[in-house]
């Protein structure tokens, strides 16, 4: 389209959360043994967990599955959203959407379009502001609430089909865009091409809808938020967000060869904006493009690269070549001229193929479940006298995914169960700042999300579990300092968790009919449920 899109409407209104990804089925039966990760409300590829024969690596690579891919599952489990005090809830069924109040629990309802799927939440200084994709409508549903409580809502049209969002950190812009990875049995010649962008500035409301490569996997913004980036299989699609309307201005070609496919292309975009740093599947090489130039450096390590992180603050690359168990540490860009200044550390009595960055990039965690193992390393970043220090952990069951929490000071392990289990799952707390021994939890359903309380002291964290073969769901507290882990059963499927950082309570989005949330109190444990928020009425158990 060539013409920007104005918002329409301005009425008032609030919202809640019933689960920004709805249609969550649990594949596998609680007797299967499986970890059951990558549930379908997520919207991301989905891989199962480790499975339930679960035999404990006892050294160092190679061995059966030497080859096999490491599977990202800790993005297959994503929290629904909170602002402020209030958790937004979208319910495709009605079209409406609840804002809850995690402190009074008052409940606000708002029709949003046909289908609200799809929530994120929008930086906002002034209040709080959360956007909702509108599945059947094809347009999205941007509401605010002001210092003062008033709710006001705006619509936007938006291109058929789009299931994803990426926000600015300014809540300027949002992008809308589809994802294949959710798209079940989608065509070849469905290449999910275009995208539209938002500008949510008050009063300059708009959207404009464009095309981008075949197949996006990922959206990013530059610092300044003058330019963002489409990561599509033919390479990076450059929008230049300045100027009368948004437009493509460019695709940076991600490889020399680039009639090579390129869909098993791993890309991770620097926060400048200024590179994208690229592992191939079976390529020992890092691969490092300016996306000023379209200049392209091969960075060769010693051996097949299986997963590459990107630092938070893009300063920095982690590297792992699992037929070694050997991690490397990238200086970004350094690396591409002084190759002298890359780090690495050779894992021992562990296979390790992935990585898992604590979000200020003092420690690696490191693992595989390409093949079962039960080792995890531990490996310090941060300069001084441990730097580069390794530690390796036998956790006792096989591991799927790793989720260090945000003060890098513990991480919650996914895992699957070893040989002779009667569980359906099993997670540990895991001290990664003190050499303390992991707490191994068996759980009778599978694992289904993870959610940390944010900040510098993280002390709490909510794991789901879902079992819909014998009706078993339940979530853990997880106290991480004293590894005190509470459980509470739930009266109906969870959906997703979060956590409400003003009220200090974390939250559990259920599947029911007319609407369901239990809230966690962090320091007290109290457990509140909230039913029948749909009917515009409200039941605390």
């Amino acid at each position: 389209m060539s013409r920007w899109r104005l918002g329409l409407g301005g009425l008032g209104v609030t919202l809640a959360l019933w689960s920004s990804h709805c249609g969550y089925s649990d594949d596998a039966s609680d007797s299967s043994g499986s970890a059951g990760l990558g549930g379908g409300w997520a919207g991301t590829s989905g891989a199962a967990g480790t499975g339930g024969s679960g035999v404990a690596d006892s050294g160092v690579g190679g061995g059966a599955g030497a080859t096999a891919p490491e599977r990202e599952l800790e993005s297959s489990f994503l929290s629904p959203i909170a602002t402020g005090k209030y958790v937004w809830a979208a319910n495709p069924e009605s079209g409406r959407v609840a804002l809850v109040d995690a402190v009074s629990y008052e409940v606000r309802l708002a029709e949003a379009g046909d289908g609200p799927t799809y929530l994120a939440a929008v930086p906002d200084p002034d209040g709080n502001a959360a956007i909702v994709l509108n599945a059947r409508s094809h347009d999205a549903t941007l509401f605010r609430v002001d210092a003062s409580g008033a709710l006001t809502q705006l619509t936007l049209e938006t291109h058929r089909g789009a299931n994803a969002w990426a926000i600015s950190p300014s809540g300027r812009w949002a992008i809308a865009w589809t994802d294949a990875r959710r798209v079940e049995r989608a065509d070849p010649t469905d290449g999910f091409q275009d995208i539209t962008v938002l500008e949510l500035t008050p009063e300059r409301e708009r959207s404009r809808i464009l095309s981008v490569g075949y197949r996006p996997s990922s959206i990013a913004f530059a610092e300044g938020e003058r330019r963002a980036f489409a990561v599509t299989e033919p390479g990076v699609s450059v929008l230049e967000l300045e100027g009368a309307a948004p437009r493509v201005s460019e695709l940076v070609a991600l490889s020399d060869a680039p009639l090579v496919d390129t869909a098993s292309y791993d890309v991770s975009i620097t926060p400048s904006g200024a590179w994208a740093l690229v592992r191939q599947d079976g390529s020992r090489d890092v691969g490092f493009v300016s996306l000023e130039t379209g200049a392209r450096v091969a960075v060769p390590l010693s051996g097949s690269v299986t997963d590459l992180d990107l630092s938070a603050d893009g300063a920095r690359a982690v590297a792992v070549v699992r037929e070694r168990s050997e991690v490397f540490v990238l200086p970004v860009p350094e690396a591409t001229t002084a190759p002298e200044r890359i780090e690495s550390v050779r894992l021992q009595d562990a296979t390790v193929g992935s990585v898992a960055l604590s979000y200020d990039s003092s420690v690696a965690l490191l693992y595989t479940n390409a093949v079962e193992s039960d080792r995890l390393g531990i490996v310090t970043l941060s300069s001084g006298p441990e730097h580069l220090a390794q530690r390796v952990v036998a956790m006792r069951a096989p591991v799927s995914a790793v989720f260090p929490a945000p003060d890098a000071r513990h991480a919650i392990v996914l895992q699957g169960v070893p040989s002779g289990s009667a569980k359906a799952g099993a997670f540990s707390v895991l001290s990664t700042a003190q050499a303390l021994s992991p707490k191994l939890v068996g759980t009778d359903a599978p694992p289904q999300a993870v959610a940390f309380q944010p900040g510098a002291l993280s002390e709490h964290a909510l794991i789901t579990v879902r079992g819909d073969a014998r009706r078993q769901y339940g979530v853990y507290h997880v106290w991480l300092g004293a590894q005190q882990v509470d459980y509470e059963p739930l009266a109906s499927p969870p959906l997703a968790a979060g956590v409400v950082a003003a009220a200090n309570k974390g939250y559990v989005v259920q599947l029911h009919p007319e609407g369901r949330i239990t809230f966690i109190g962090f320091d007290t444990g109290e457990v509140r449920t909230l039913t029948g928020f749909e009917l515009g009425a409200k039941v605390v158990e």
